[in-house]
């Protein structure tokens, strides 16, 4: 019983300075290089009209892996001979075309495999960034409560809810909102926020100054999810598909975030219990948001810039 308890349970809060935080480091480097490609490949930054945050057009961004539904999933067939105006595609002198020579171009077939299901669609746009202000606005979150997460709990645990709680926050914009295109590590770092806040919950009577923390990251969330409401190419589903993926699998693998169920549980046993119910609660969000988006046609979904 010794060594589970050392495995899923862990009431000592690591020293904070004693690990380098090497993953938020390096997807912070992989957040700038990538926003820098897609300027790049934009031609420069596109007019403040297209992107009021300071970065490629929203074409650019899904021919470079950007979420966007009808690149992840087929189309009703009817609906690939609709004539739409071409005048964004630069390869073709004609105006008019049809929306799947429109589709075979913003998803950029021709370099990107796998259309229409490009499935890496669920994964990428976590790097992928809007412009320079939403690249700023994340990197600070990024920096500030990445860094302290990974010092506490380590690399691969900050790893893993990154990662998953992104996934959960495109697959949940894909779902809830299927028509707009979407970037960003704010699902990410949504999930991220959720941990520090049910951390500082559960260590309430041990850290100095709890109001103020737990302030901080609600504030952070609100922005977030206020944010995502209004500006294009950021949605507060995935902010809120993060949130709900961050406290589901910091429930599951951080081995401080347990409560005791009962007076007659042990520690170990409401931990496990904890962690029983997490996995079940992950695996009915992923495998229920997979199948109830593959089981329906994209929708119609025409960008202009």
């Amino acid at each position: 019983m010794a060594w589970l308890k050392k495995m899923f349970v862990d009431e000592n809060r690591r020293n904070s300075d004693s690990h380098f935080p090497f993953f938020i480091v390096c997807v912070s480097i992989v957040d700038i290089a990538l926003l820098i490609y897609t300027i790049v490949n934009n031609n420069g930054i596109a007019p403040m009209s297209e992107n009021p945050m300071a970065g490629a057009s929203s074409v650019t961004l899904i021919r470079n892996g950007a979420k966007f539904v009808p690149c992840m999933k087929s189309t009703q067939n009817n609906s690939l001979s609709y004539t739409v105006n071409c005048t964004s595609i630069p390869s073709t002198t004609n105006t008019m075309c049809t929306y799947e020579e429109y589709l075979w171009y913003v998803c950029n077939v021709g370099n990107l495999k796998g259309f229409p299901y490009q499935a890496y669609r669920f994964f990428v746009p976590i790097f992928l960034h809007g412009g320079i202000i939403h690249l700023l606005l994340n990197l600070i979150a990024q920096l500030s409560f990445g860094i302290t997460f990974e010092r506490k709990f380590g690399s691969i645990r900050v790893f893993v809810i990154y990662i998953l709680s992104g996934i959960g926050g495109v697959l949940l914009s894909a779902v809830g909102l299927p028509i707009s295109p979407g970037v960003g590590a704010s699902g990410a770092l949504m999930g991220i926020i959720a941990v520090h806040l049910i951390d500082i919950i559960r260590c309430w009577n041990e850290i100095s100054n709890p109001w103020t923390q737990i302030i901080m990251n609600g504030t952070s969330a609100l922005v977030s999810l206020i944010i995502g409401t209004f500006v294009p190419m950021i949605d507060y589903m995935a902010h809120l598909g993060g949130f709900l993926i961050g406290i589901l699998s910091g429930l599951l693998i951080c081995p401080n975030l347990y409560w005791q169920i009962n007076n007659d549980c042990t520690a170990v046993k409401s931990r496990l219990i904890i962690m029983a119910i997490s996995s079940v609660l992950l695996l009915a969000f992923f495998l229920g948001g997979f199948l109830g988006f593959f089981q329906t046609t994209a929708p119609v979904a025409y960008i202009v810039n």
